[in-house]
C-alpha cells in the first residue's frame, strides 16, 4: 500500500523547509496572522508540519479564537 504524501511540489525548486524560514513563518504566521491550517494548505504540507517549523525556529504558538 503506497505512502500518503506528506509534500507536494511547490514549482519553485525549493523544498518545504527553505521556502519555510524563520522570516517568511514570522511574516505569515504573526504579521499577517495566518493560521498553520492556512501555511499549510499555500505550501502544500500539513499543519502539524508547519507547528514543528514555528517550534524551530523559535516562533511562539498561540490559541488562535
Amino acid at each position: 500500500m503506497p505512502r500518503k504524501q506528506r509534500f507536494r511540489n511547490t514549482g519553485s525548486g525549493k523544498g518545504i523547509k527553505e521556502q519555510l524560514d524563520a522570516a517568511t513563518l514570522r511574516r505569515l504566521y504573526l504579521d499577517e496572522k495566518l493560521t498553520q491550517a492556512q501555511i499549510a494548505t499555500r505550501y502544500g504540507c500539513t499543519p502539524q508540519f508547519v507547528s514543528l517549523l514555528l517550534r524551530d525556529h523559535g516562533i511562539r504558538r498561540s490559541p488562535r479564537p
